[in-house]
Parts: C-alpha cells; structure tokens; sequence
C-alpha cells in the first residue's frame, strides 16, 4: 500500500467584480476587477463619450487612471494606461471599446482590500481637443455586478 499526505487545499476563491459609472462628458461600463488566490485583473472595461465626436477626433493625447481606496481609505493608483502622439491623433474613439487591462500578483496591502475598497473605485479620464486643450473627467464607479466562485 502506499499513502500520501493529504495536503490542505489550496485557496481557489474568485471574486469577479463590474463596475460601471455615469460622468458629464463620459460614462464608463463594465469595468472588471478579478480577484483570484493569487493575482488581481483590472480593466477591460469600455467608455462611452457623451460630446460631439469630431471634437476630439484629432487628439494627440488621452489617459485612463483607475483608483482604489487602500486600508486606510485613502485613493491610490491601481491602473494607468497613457496614449501620445506627436505626429497625428490617436484615435479616442476608436479605443474605448477596451480600455486594456493589467493582471498583477498582489501588492502590500492587498488581501486588506474589500468589496468597499473596490466600490469606491474611481477612473479619471484625461484628454486633449483637437485644439490641444486639456480635458480631465474622474468618474465615480458603483459595483453593478458581482460573483463569488469556490
């Protein structure tokens, strides 16, 4: 006969997590954030843009920056994704379907994290016109949708 050591079992839990918000120039769906055992997804979410389309059809510059309050309640910086162009636009409209995503292993603090924490998330939106000024928009985020796996 052979025995082996049962091991304890692993943490599997998944927490899936879509937020979505309204803002005056810009509304943000399903933005995700994936908690699993080991590493944390955020992104992926798609922007609608309230205003006139040729208003920012030939900007050369956009930013997406997703916040998290930390343990503390205060906001840090979870999620940046940043687009320049010096030689023509960069297309806005034609990437906001997906506003990209990161996959990380988790930071210090981050098991501390909660539905609360990730209830108040934020995304501020930063972009320039086709006259070069800039524009900037945070956009308060509320949990749509949540599922628990085990």
């Amino acid at each position: 006969m052979y025995f082996k050591e049962a091991k304890e079992p692993l943490n599997t839990n998944v927490q899936i997590y879509s937020l979505s918000g309204e803002g005056e120039n810009w509304d943000v769906i399903n933005y995700k954030i994936i908690v699993s055992s080991t590493s944390i997804l955020r992104g992926h979410g798609s922007l609608v843009y309230k205003g006139e389309p040729q208003n920012i059809e030939n900007s050369s510059y956009y930013m997406f920056e997703a916040q998290e309050k930390n343990k503390d309640n205060i906001y840090q910086t979870v999620y940046v994704k940043e687009v320049i162009s010096n030689n023509g636009s960069v297309s806005i409209l034609n990437n906001i379907n997906d506003i990209g995503s990161m996959t990380s292993v988790y930071s210090y603090d981050e098991l501390e994290k909660d539905r609360q924490n990730y209830a108040s998330s934020t995304l501020t939106i930063t972009w320039n016109d086709n006259e070069g000024k800039l524009h900037s928009e945070t956009v308060d985020l509320d949990i749509d949708n949540e599922i628990f796996l085990k």
